[in-house]
């Protein structure tokens, strides 16, 4: 999985010289950087036969699974992590990773450690604290842990290995291209956060139209209301009936009267596959009172008639006694 650094030996340490040793009495854990920038890249061995306790950084880190799997707590919540999973760890959020569970098992982790400092100029600006974004207490709401499947820990990974490259810095040059490989970093976490945010607040919304048009949709679901109109159901909902009708769209994706039809050709689907009541009795049962309505509204959702339906559904039982 790893590139290889050109002019640099990858070297594996022990987690417990990195990580178990240094947490102090207090039960966190400080990081030993070196070379006059608080910033680090080293590549781990997650070989530890005793559980250390959930510790809290004095740094950031960014944590990518390069193989193996790992259990993994943070606050109270645990996952387990596998290759290409990566984890976003702030200073303020107590976690661990846990013994193998087996001998031979061991993941190796590559981890981005650093100070927010390294972001700032003389004067830190409002873009420089937004770049913090995944690591703000704010954050909590947003999972840790990115799913390697989606192809952006992969990403900040070559990112990671591009500051390593350049470590320790020893030139202005240097100094300018670690500072820009962790901005990157720090924007492809920051827009994941944004994106999370937008789409859980956007599955919200929707479950509030949900909840808005429920005393509607229960009642023709439970009761099987088939002449419940538009008024009647928006009075339901306490709604005016242009409100009601474009909520519930909203909500199901359909117009009212096209919901009920569904729901009327649905539970007569049922009857038709396991009753012997006739189709203009079938028809009746489910709001049609006349049977050619029936039949049309059948066949346009469904792509055949009722009796079409029933016949092909019964051919396909099995002989029963």
């Amino acid at each position: 999985m790893l590139d290889g650094l050109p002019g640099r030996e990858i070297v594996w340490e022990h987690v417990d010289s990195l990580v178990d040793r240094r947490i102090d009495s207090t039960h966190q854990h400080v990081w030993p950087f070196s070379g006059g920038m608080p910033i680090d890249v080293r590549f781990m061995l997650l070989d530890r036969a005793d559980t250390v306790p959930k510790h809290r950084p004095d740094h950031l880190e960014v944590v990518f699974f390069e193989s193996g799997e790992a259990a993994y707590e943070v606050e109270d919540e645990g996952f387990l992590l596998h290759e290409n999973d990566l984890v976003v760890v702030g200073d303020q959020r107590a976690h661990r990773t846990l013994p193998a569970r087996q001998a031979g098992s061991e993941a190796r982790i590559a981890v981005l450690s650093f100070l927010p400092r390294l972001l700032f100029a003389d004067q830190p600006r409002a873009e420089d604290y937004q770049y913090l974004t995944p690591f703000s207490p704010a954050a909590s709401s947003v999972p840790s842990v990115i799913q390697g499947a989606n192809g952006l820990s992969a990403e900040i990974f070559e990112l990671m290995q591009k500051v390593r490259r350049e470590l320790p810095v020893d030139t202005e040059r240097s100094a300018l291209a670690v500072r820009t490989y962790l901005r990157m970093i720090l924007f492809l976490l920051t827009a994941h956060y944004w994106e999370f945010q937008e789409t859980r607040g956007g599955m919200k919304r929707q479950q509030v139209k949900l909840e808005r048009i429920s005393p509607a949709i229960e009642n023709i679901g439970h009761e099987r209301n088939w002449a419940l109109t538009v008024e009647q159901a928006a009075r339901m909902c306490a709604m005016s009936p242009s409100c009601f009708m474009q909520v519930f769209r909203q909500a199901t994706g359909q117009s009212f009267v096209s919901y009920v039809n569904q729901a009327r050709v649905d539970h007569a689907k049922d009857l038709l596959k396991n009753s012997d009541l006739g189709l203009a009795e079938i028809g009746y049962e489910t709001g049609f009172c006349d049977q050619s309505y029936f039949g049309s509204v059948f066949r346009r959702l469904e792509g055949v008639t009722p009796l079409v339906f029933r016949r092909t559904y019964r051919v396909s039982l099995p002989e029963l006694g």
